[in-house]
């Protein structure tokens, strides 16, 4: 469909962002950049302060939503689709982390472990359009992007139950 000058693509996604740890993290890791794939859209910039992946993808749904990588966890699966002509959904199925959390507290000591080195820090996820139609995150006030924003203090607290984030997002 061609609108004027603007041409409405239906099938093209694209991802902005980035991943970043604290640089002593990183180092502990054994400066481990393999975070950072550049096949995937990213850039690693390392700072004195981070290690951030800066990441910016742009193809078809499927290519951007490919199988989350044979690294990625494998029960939660991000998921976008095309509902209609500007309309897309976008799925990141957060309780799916609940179970790998359960397995993980099996063990207190890595489980203390990981509070400490994780204490304080968080993750969040956005998702922008033209206009953001529903969503189980928070909206921001131009109505344009939903965010969720998990503690990971509160992440790895035994028995907490983590609700998806959905949003549908017009574009």
């Amino acid at each position: 469909m061609d609108r004027g000058n603007n041409r409405a693509v239906t099938d093209e996604a694209r991802v902005t962002g980035y991943m970043q740890i604290q640089r002593q993290m990183y180092e502990m890791s054994g400066q481990d950049a393999s975070f950072c794939d550049a096949e995937d859209g990213g850039t690693f910039v390392l700072t004195d302060t981070h290690a951030r992946c800066q990441i910016d993808k742009t193809g078809s749904f499927a290519e951007i939503m490919d199988d989350g990588g044979a690294d990625g966890p494998q029960d939660m699966q991000a998921q976008l689709v095309h509902l209609d002509s500007n309309r897309v959904r976008a799925l990141l199925p957060l309780s799916a982390l609940s179970g790998q959390m359960e397995d993980m507290a099996s063990d207190p000591q890595a489980m203390a472990m990981a509070r400490q080195m994780m204490a304080g820090l968080s993750i969040g996820f956005s998702v922008s359009g033209d206009s953001i139609e529903s969503t189980t995150g928070t909206m921001s006030d131009d109505g344009k992007t939903a965010t969720v924003t998990l503690g990971l203090d509160d992440l790895l607290a035994p028995g907490t139950p983590l609700q998806d984030f959905e949003t549908i997002v017009r574009y």
